[in-house]
This record gives C-alpha cells, sequence and structure tokens, in this order.
C-alpha cells in the first residue's frame, strides 16, 4: 500500500520532470505556468529581499549563518538567499526538483541541495538553523503531513533562531463544492435522482475546472496551526497576513522562535 508521504513524492517527482517551474510558481489561477528561466529566477531575488527586509524589521539581532530553505524546489530562492546567509541548505522531497536545483546552481559555493526521504526533516539535527524559510511549499502538501511537518520546522530551528512559514486556512475542496452544489434551472437534471447528477459531475469536473492543469491546494485552520506551534514549544513573533496564495481565505505569515 502506497503511503501518503510516497505519493506526494511521486507526484512532485512527476511535476519536476514535466514543468519544475510552473509547478514551484503557478499562475494566478493555479495553473501550471511556462516561464522564461531568467523571468522565473528574478521572482526569487525578489522573493528573498522581502523576506530579508522583514527579517531585519521582525528579528533584527537575529544570526545570519546557516539557514534551511524547505521545500526548495529548483532553488529559485535559495539562491538568492545565500547572498545574505553565509550557508543555505535546500531540501525538497522530490529528486527530481534537487536534480535540477544543484544543474542549475553548480556554481553557487554556499548553497547545498538535499532530498528529503522522510515524513520529517530527520536528517537534519535538532537547533540545526539560525533561519528556516518556507513559502509556497505548506499550501500545496496534504494537511496530514503538515502537521508532522510544522513540529519538525520547529525542532531544527535553533534557540533564539527565527522561523517562518506562510499557510492558508482551510481551502474549500473545489470538487466537493462542485459535485453537492444545488440543481438548478430547469430541464431533465432536475428530475434525476441526485446520485446520477453526482456521477455526471465527477465525469465533468476535471474538464470545467481543468483540474489536470492546476496544483493541489491546502490550508489549515489558524487556529490549529497556533496550537501545533505551541505543543511544539515555538514562541510567536509575529503573524502577518498573507495572500499569496489566492484572495480567499485568509492567509498568513508565521513568524517564530524558540
Amino acid at each position: 500500500m502506497t503511503r501518503p508521504r510516497d505519493r506526494f513524492s511521486e507526484d512532485w517527482n512527476a511535476l519536476g520532470r514535466k514543468n519544475p517551474y510552473g509547478a514551484i510558481l503557478t499562475g494566478a489561477t493555479g495553473e501550471l505556468a511556462d516561464w522564461n528561466l531568467d523571468e522565473f529566477l528574478a521572482t526569487g531575488r525578489a522573493d528573498a529581499a522581502r523576506f530579508v527586509a522583514s527579517l531585519d524589521r521582525i528579528a533584527p539581532a537575529s544570526r545570519r549563518h546557516r539557514l534551511l530553505d524547505f521545500g526548495c524546489g529548483v532553488g529559485r530562492v535559495s539562491r538568492a538567499l545565500a547572498n545574505h546567509f553565509q550557508s543555505v541548505v535546500g531540501v525538497d522531497a522530490a529528486e527530481s526538483m534537487i536534480a535540477h536545483a544543484r544543474s542549475l546552481h553548480a556554481s553557487c559555493p554556499n548553497c547545498e541541495f538535499v532530498v528529503n526521504p522522510g515524513e520529517g526533516l530527520r536528517l537534519f539535527d535538532s537547533g540545526s538553523f539560525d533561519v528556516v524559510y518556507s513559502r509556497l511549499v505548506l499550501q500545496h502538501i496534504p494537511p496530514a503531513l503538515v502537521r508532522g511537518f510544522i513540529p519538525e520546522l520547529v525542532r531544527v530551528t535553533a534557540p533564539g533562531g527565527v522561523l517562518m512559514f506562510q499557510l492558508p486556512d482551510v481551502i474549500p475542496d473545489a470538487r466537493t463544492t462542485y459535485l453537492n452544489a444545488p440543481v438548478l434551472g430547469a430541464g431533465i437534471k432536475r428530475r434525476l435522482p441526485l446520485p446520477i447528477v453526482r456521477a455526471y459531475r465527477r465525469f465533468k469536473f476535471p474538464f470545467v475546472a481543468g483540474e489536470k492543469r492546476k496544483m493541489a491546494m491546502f490550508g489549515m485552520p489558524h487556529g490549529e496551526v497556533l496550537g501545533l506551534l505551541r505543543d511544539a514549544g515555538a514562541r510567536v513573533l509575529a503573524i502577518e497576513p498573507d495572500q499569496s496564495h489566492g484572495p480567499a481565505p485568509s492567509g498568513y505569515e508565521y513568524w517564530l522562535t524558540r
């Protein structure tokens, strides 16, 4: 039986082989975008600059020696962050993404890219990183796995270090909403048994929603995230609004220390 973690890794390996840039940075409606490499890497530099500016504001005394980029993909942001830290370790579940990262950034002497094979971060000792960064990552990981990763992100953050991750609140499942929507209007559909309507909608949904071209998106209730952080021993530095996933629901950047 395939474990959720294994299925997740397989899906991202396939995306890394097919369209690694588009999978990492999707279009406005969640579709896999087609990127020019120079423009794609420029977005990483902009994101790194934004993050460092926020770090200077929220935790100006934080050490800038070793940073972990969790869910680094092909190193879009990792390479840019290496200009601000002594060393950057990018970690990802997909071997294909890490292979791209190593090739793209072979000339970066203070970048290292590592495949993370497990459901946690056991390949890293506790307190290994002064700063831990994860953005546009957890929103693509099933909540059952996120509940395990959040305590691990806290664990590998050094005492007095800084962890920042971004995550939206619960995102309604588009497929379930479509299947269960009321049957409106006149005509034969109104007279059909509901199970038949739903069976037809299951068949139709991929064509209506472009499901095959869109990235899976997840979220987690704000209160549940705070509970996981509290249980892991994290202390909140700041919680900032973030709508990078779209206009709804509410999303947040969580800034923490331990």
